[in-house]
């Protein structure tokens, strides 16, 4: 959960990225100073996330920096998402907490994701979210048949973005205990195969399996990363951890680095492609 006195996620992205950007065009805070005018604790307090910035004030800089084109667009949407939508009133905390992190994913190039737990939201059957959000109920009994069905909209809804006709590019690596655990019921899970098979057949869909006979104990986490800009070998991810209870951005670089490192690892520990869409086929068929 994000402290309330501190800074919007989204804002403390942007200044992040507005930083490497700087950094990248070998640019100081005197060099902006004599091209645009502006004093150097005027960029310092927008890097470090301690003042909002117009999109006009961020149309300089990107201009400045050279940013491509689809990195400006990909900023300039995230600008636009650092005050709370008047619509995400309506929701509880909680899915409001949610709706940032969708907000950030939403502005991605390209998602990776690991998990250790369930099925990623990304590709759940409508039968096998509702069983995981109303499971809940058990260690949360206040949690109301609207907050279910609230939390159930907004994970169905997510996943058109990575559907045509939007498909941003989306990379999964499972847990093979993902697979065996059942939710639900034998039916729902059979359905949950079938529909991890139809997905790993997407153009922009990468989907492994960490078999359990592979050692891999040094993850024992989910975690999301994203890149605004998947064409720059140089930018460093956006690190969301899911720790069910509290889920949080990690924004500081060196766990960026940490965390590409563990994904990469485990990509190679992971059956191909085509292997991963085989074994899931025949749990769906077993």
């Amino acid at each position: 959960m994000s402290d309330a006195s501190s800074p919007p996620v989204q804002r403390r992205i942007l200044a992040r990225e507005l930083r490497y950007l700087r950094e990248r065009a070998s640019l100081t805070g005197d060099d902006i100073k004599n091209r645009l005018g502006w004093s150097p604790s005027k960029i310092s307090r927008i890097e470090n996330a301690r003042i909002s910035v117009s999109e006009d004030d961020i149309q300089l800089l990107l201009d400045l920096y050279e940013a491509t084109p689809g990195r400006r667009e990909r900023l300039l949407a995230l600008a636009r998402q650092t005050q709370t939508p008047h619509s995400w009133r309506a929701y509880t905390a909680g899915a409001r907490e949610f709706l940032t992190f969708m907000s950030v994913e939403a502005v991605a190039e390209s998602v990776r994701e690991w998990s250790i737990n369930v099925v990623p939201g990304i590709v759940q059957t409508e039968a096998y979210a509702r069983r995981l959000i109303t499971s809940w109920r058990e260690v949360d009994p206040t949690l109301t048949p609207r907050q279910v069905e609230e939390r159930l909209s907004i994970r169905m809804n997510r996943q058109k973005r990575f559907f045509p006709p939007e498909s941003s590019q989306i990379w999964i690596i499972l847990d093979e205990s993902v697979l065996l655990r059942t939710v639900g019921s034998p039916a729902i899970m059979s359905e949950q195969m079938r529909k991890l098979v139809d997905f790993s057949d997407l153009p922009n869909v990468t989907l492994q399996v960490v078999p359990l006979a592979h050692s891999r104990g040094m993850v024992e986490e989910s975690f999301t990363l994203l890149n605004l800009d998947k064409s720059d070998p140089l930018e460093q991810s956006l690190v969301y951890v899911d720790r069910n209870v509290i889920s949080q951005f990690l924004l500081d670089e060196q766990q960026s680095i940490y965390f590409e490192k563990m994904f990469e690892l485990l990509a190679d520990y992971a059956l191909s492609p085509a292997a991963t869409r085989e074994f899931i086929a025949n749990l769906a068929h077993s």
